[in-house]
């Protein structure tokens, strides 16, 4: 019994990676992945069919404002957003220190309405002609999609890598009242004076 116990804790580190990598990879297709199922519970007889078609976007063929407007009742708040006008951008930086001042100068600079920093993450890469593996730090920035070119230019200008990463993703669905949340946060145009 206490060897059966020695040869699972052995590959304890192992499963606490796989299990933070797991996490990573489903907040990743969590913010990615428009879903294209609505629930029954919210669907008439009569529209249901429409419901379950992944091929009509959710916009027009959503049961629940449907069922809203025939009950005479307004949208609920979030319902209205347009899929794509948030984004997430991912960032990676060298260390911890370098993540953290520059997700606190992107926040400062209303650049964005959340910063995660997620820690030692394994980068294998092609540079200048040879395979690289460094221990880097990902940040995953979530703004708004007319802001992007202005936090690349940012990340560009306060990063130490010569070619720093800033991809992004847009957000297509999620939960409305963060999505409001992030189009209250982050201004549509520059509020902050770089001067």
């Amino acid at each position: 019994m206490l060897m059966q116990y020695r040869i699972c804790a052995r590959f304890l580190p192992f499963r606490w990676l796989l299990a933070r990598d797991l996490l990573i990879v489903s907040s990743i297709a969590a913010v990615t992945i428009r879903p294209t199922i609505a629930t029954t519970s919210s669907c008439t007889a009569f529209s249901r069919e429409r419901c379950f078609s992944s091929s009509v976007p959710p916009s027009s063929s959503s049961c629940i404002s449907k069922m809203s407007d025939k009950a005479g009742e307004s949208p609920a708040e979030g319902e209205s957003y347009q899929a794509g006008s948030s984004s997430v951008a991912f960032v990676t930086t060298p260390d911890r220190e370098t993540a953290r001042k520059l997700a606190r100068s992107i926040i400062e600079r209303k650049l964005a309405a959340c910063v995660n920093i997620v820690p030692q993450i394994e980068s294998i890469y092609l540079w200048e002609g040879k395979v690289n593996e460094d221990s880097e730090c990902l940040l995953m920035v979530k703004t708004r999609t007319s802001r992007i070119d202005e936090l690349s230019k940012f990340v560009r200008e306060n990063h130490p890598y010569s070619v720093a990463e800033v991809i992004s993703l847009p957000i297509q669905n999620g939960n409305p009242p963060y999505l409001d949340w992030i189009a209250q946060t982050v201004p549509e145009q520059a509020a902050y004076n770089q001067d």
